[in-house]
């Protein structure tokens, strides 16, 4: 009988939730059954689960069981089944994970198609569970160990050659809990005569257990860790020569596990346990703590080692419980670079180059945004709040997105003080040349010097849609937006209508009033109203209205609608101005008309205030509102029918109501006309 192209191998330990559902996707593949067995490892199951296998064994022939006592370890439950498995490649599927449809199919054939001996599948989380990402960017199907970054994944659920594995008698080591993997998987990368990665969908899909059973959430000591970086170390030593690859790969352990085993657990062990596991470390891997190795090191990690190294364990234990205080979030900038800053009472921590931290993280916050003219101003603020001190410059800079050209706005105000953790900087960028700019806050420190996007975290008095100068031009050429992406929400310019290219115009021209005494608008629009319009309100000095108000809209005409603008006699000072989304656009509203508001009827007044309209004393002669409502009732009443009507309706009702005046005569013509 021909083997079939992969083995399936699944170590079962009390999985029995779950297992059933990981079998199942492998019973599921779209791969031809003839090309797969499973081999099961019920590894001393307590809670059922050798039952489940061997009942799904004793329906699917492709199914083998293999039984045996409790081994302590995934390797233990492994090894078993790679000497049982037949197939020309042995893929690793844990108990509690499950496979996507097409996952075997286009890895096996990838891998027969292109010589691979070892094939990485996308790796993704069906609740949210950490999976690693940075190999998973694109598919290459011939991957470089360094520069693919595929020494960040060492988990086995990967497809692998057989003959890889026989040829190299690889196997797991059976005395370890936690990363047993890692020295298996290192081997066969650094051995296999190709590697390839395929990141083109999901295939390989991990899970929370509702225990917490993941057996990687499995609480190791000092030793432990120090055992995992130890013996990965071994096999990158065997399988590669002194210099940068190795310097790389070396990174892995001296980055990953042994920092593990030089945190808060370290300071739980006697001197002598201290003494004794740092001792085995520098032993065992002290001569691959090379210059090249140690500068790729995070700087907390770099630290710790060089303390261990040298066996200033007393410093490495004070080290130990600064950096996991508060006080080590905080930096400075000395000595061309980004140094951590030290407690005084701390010696030892080396020369000032092992201080070195990363660039402080920073953050913006939009606080305003306005266009006047061809101008766009814009104010930000700054966090830096692990930086000591304060940044030598903050700029605002845009850039053009098709040429990259770069343009920095004129700083008109600027705040940096030493102490604080928030910066402002305020600025204008004037007279941009035609396109689409991005704009940044651009953050210097020293020599360093940080470009952070702006707009995603904004002020949330800012309008969503933007802002622009469209009631000071009609023409393209001279329009500027400023506006949010989609997605990310950052703040772009477009100038001279790039991307806004058929944004809809709209203009007040009259105002009269509502059977409750309130003002209406007459808004002209260049295009008929759409399903999505809106319109909103701004009122000065009446906190308990909000920063913006969405103004209700009744259609009147073809390009008409009326706008109730929530103004009463109560509210004397009042300023109320309006701004307009049309299209998903943002266009400004200017209000005005005051002079043929009929203050009389009303019982207030209203005037223009720099494009808006201010509540006012009433007249003398005011009316009192039952007066009011029976005069213009009639007139009320065909307001409310007209609504819906004709333009020979609306045509009908300007004539009925002399307070309107002359503007909505002139806006029925434009009704009759079609404009």
């Amino acid at each position: 009988m021909e083997s079939p192209d992969v083995s399936v191998i699944i170590p079962v330990y009390n999985a029995v939730d779950y297992v059933g559902q990981a079998v199942g996707s492998v019973q599921a593949q779209s791969i031809s059954a003839e090309r797969v067995e499973i081999v099961i490892v019920d590894d001393g199951s307590t809670d059922g689960s050798g039952e489940v296998v061997r009942e799904l064994a004793a329906a699917d022939s492709r199914i083998r069981v293999i039984s045996q006592v409790n081994s302590g370890t995934p390797g233990g439950a492994r090894n078993p089944a790679i000497g049982a498995a037949s197939g020309k490649f042995v893929f690793f599927l844990d108990a509690d994970d499950r496979l996507s449809d097409l996952a075997l199919e286009r890895m096996v054939d990838t891998a027969i198609a292109e010589g691979s001996e070892v094939v990485l599948g996308k790796i993704a989380s069906v609740d949210g569970r950490r999976v690693p990402t940075s190999m998973f960017r694109e598919s290459v199907l011939d991957a470089d160990i360094v520069r693919n970054k595929i020494f960040n994944t060492l988990g086995p659920t990967k497809l692998v050659s057989k003959t890889l594995i026989d040829r190299l008698d690889l196997r797991f080591p059976t005395d370890q809990k936690v990363g047993e993997d890692q020295p298996f998987m290192a081997a066969a990368y650094l051995n296999a005569s190709k590697i390839s990665i395929l990141a083109d969908m999901d295939y390989y899909l991990i899970q929370h257990r509702s225990d917490r059973g993941n057996i990687t959430f499995t609480k190791q000591d000092s030793f432990a860790h120090a055992e995992v970086a130890v013996r990965l170390s071994r096999v990158i030593e065997r399988y590669t020569e002194p210099g940068e690859v190795r310097d790389a790969l070396i990174r892995r352990p001296f980055d990953w596990s042994l920092p593990r085993a030089m945190d808060s657990r370290w300071n739980s062990l006697t001197r002598g346990q201290q003494e004794k596991l740092a001792d085995y470390i520098r032993t065992s891997v002290g001569h691959l703590y090379t210059e090249g190795a140690r500068a790729l090191l995070r700087p907390e990690s770099r630290v710790r080692t060089d303390l261990m190294m040298s066996g200033d364990l007393d410093a490495l234990a004070h080290y130990i419980q600064f950096i996991g205080s508060s006080e080590a979030k905080k930096i400075e900038w000395r000595a061309d670079a980004f140094r951590t800053v030290m407690p005084s009472g701390l010696s030892g921590a080396g020369p000032i180059e092992s201080l070195e931290a990363s660039a402080p993280k920073i953050s913006c916050r939009l606080e305003s945004v306005a266009v006047k003219a061809m101008n766009v101003s814009v104010a930000a603020s700054v966090a830096v709040p692990t930086f000591v001190g304060a940044p030598d410059m903050l700029s605002l800079r845009a850039r053009h997105r098709v040429s990259g050209e770069i343009v920095d706005a004129r700083v008109t105000y600027e705040e940096r003080k030493v102490g604080t953790e928030n910066f402002l900087v305020a600025g204008d960028f004037e007279l941009l040349g035609r396109g689409v700019w991005d704009v940044y806050v651009c953050v210097i420190i020293g020599t360093f010097e940080k470009l952070v996007r702006l707009g995603s975290s904004r002020l949330a008095t800012i309008p969503p849609e933007g802002v622009s100068n469209q009631s000071e031009t009609s023409v393209p050429e001279s329009r500027v937006f400023a506006y949010f992406t989609q997605g990310a929400g950052n703040l772009a310019v477009d100038v001279g209508s790039v991307l806004h290219k058929n944004v809809a115009r709209a203009a007040v021209i009259g105002l009269t009033v509502d059977e409750n005494a309130c003002p209406v608008a007459i808004v002209n629009l260049t295009r008929p109203p759409r399903v999505g319009d809106e319109y909103f309100a701004y009122l000065d000095n009446v906190p308990s209205y909000g920063a913006r108000m969405l103004l209700p809209a009744e259609r009147l005409g073809s390009r008409v609608v009326g706008l109730r603008l929530p103004l009463t006699a109560e509210m004397q000072g009042v300023t109320l101005t309006a701004s307009a989304v049309l299209g998903g656009e943002p266009v400004e509203l200017t209000l005005g008309g005051s002079e043929f508001w009929s203050a009389r009827l009303a019982g207030f007044g209203l005037a223009d205030s720099d494009g808006g309209l201010k509540v006012t004393e009433p007249p003398l002669d005011s009316v009192v509102r039952a007066d009011f409502q029976q005069a213009v009732a009639p007139s009320i009443a065909r307001i409310k029918s007209s609504m819906t009507a004709s333009r020979k309706s609306v045509k009908s009702l300007v004539g009925a109501v002399p307070v309107i005046g002359p503007l909505a005569r002139r806006m029925s013509k434009r009704i009759r006309s079609g404009s």
